[in-house]
This record gives C-alpha cells, structure tokens and sequence, in this order.
C-alpha cells in the first residue's frame, strides 16, 4: 500500500512539474508573441508619424512657395506703378486702381493655392488617419494580450501553487 502511495505521489508531482514546464513555455510564447505584436506595431507607428510629417512639411513647403511667388507678383507690380507713374501715362489714381484691383487678384490666387495645398494636406492625412485608428486597434489587441495572458498565468500560478500545498498536506516531505 505504502508503494502505491509513493506512486500516486511521484506521479501528482510530476503533473505538477508538467504543469510548471506548460505554464513557462507557454508564457515565453506569450511574451514572444506580444514582443513580435509590439515591434510591429513601433515600426507601424514610426512609419506613420514620418508619413505625417513629410506630409505637413510638403504643405509648408507649398505654403511658403505661394508667399514667395506672391511677394515677387507684388515687387514686379509696385515697379511696374512706378515706372507708369514715371511716364506719366495714365493718371496716378487710374494706376493706383488698377494696381489695387491686382493685389486683390494676387491675394486671391494666393488663397487658392494656400486652400489646395490645405486640402490636399487633409487628405494625405485621411490616409495616414485610417492608418492610425488600424494602429490603435493594434494597440487594444496588444494590450487585451497582455492582460488576458497575465490573468491566465496568475490564474494557472495560483492553481499549481494550490496544487503544490495540497500535495505538500497530503504526503508532507516524504
């Protein structure tokens, strides 16, 4: 009887043991998994927020291409009234109406370059945001890994460590 008892005893703590081996393995899969999920989801948002700023700097850039065109529009023009006025062409108010009616124009195709570059800032950034709100998916499905894997460890943890205490009150240290 005594055999048989040792028997059932070596073989509930090599379950245990088993268990112990599963639980380990399965946390470093674990582990590895939401280390790969992570990396990936670095490189992802890395990669968006230089897509975001090359996009951002490609609208300042037009933006700041427009003030420039329009300060040259405007040079010209301020010359061209002084050499009118010089000549003695027209009249000083008939050039100064005229020239007032083109820095209006020069103000209003520069508006509309400015709205184009903005619009085609908003949908750059469309795509890049269908990105992110992917990212943050990434993100939720991340986190929901890590915190279900800690439950499920804590939980198998606590199981051979009730395992271990009943072996230990069943046969004591043998």
């Amino acid at each position: 009887m005594v055999d048989k008892e040792k028997l059932t005893q070596k073989k509930e703590k090599i379950n245990v043991k088993k268990e112990e081996t599963l639980l380990k393995a399965n946390q470093k899969k674990t582990d590895t998994k939401i280390k790969i999920e992570e990396k990936i989801l670095e490189k992802r948002q890395a990669r968006n927020e230089k897509r975001i700023e090359s996009h951002l700097n490609l609208a300042d850039a037009k933006i700041d291409a427009v003030i420039d065109d329009a300060a040259i529009e405007i040079e010209f023009l301020n010359e061209a009234v002084e050499l009118e006025i010089a000549t003695g062409e027209n009249s000083a108010d008939l050039i100064k109406y005229k020239a007032d009616n083109i820095l209006e124009e020069i103000l209003l195709r520069a508006q509309l370059r400015i709205q184009i570059a903005k619009n085609e800032l908003i949908a750059n950034l469309e795509d890049d945001f269908e990105d992110s709100l992917e990212l943050g998916v990434l993100e939720d499905s991340i986190t929901e890994l890590k915190e279900k894997s800690s439950v499920v460890i804590t939980t198998l943890e606590g199981k051979i460590a009730t395992e271990k205490d009943e072996l230990e009150e069943k046969y004591g240290d043998d």
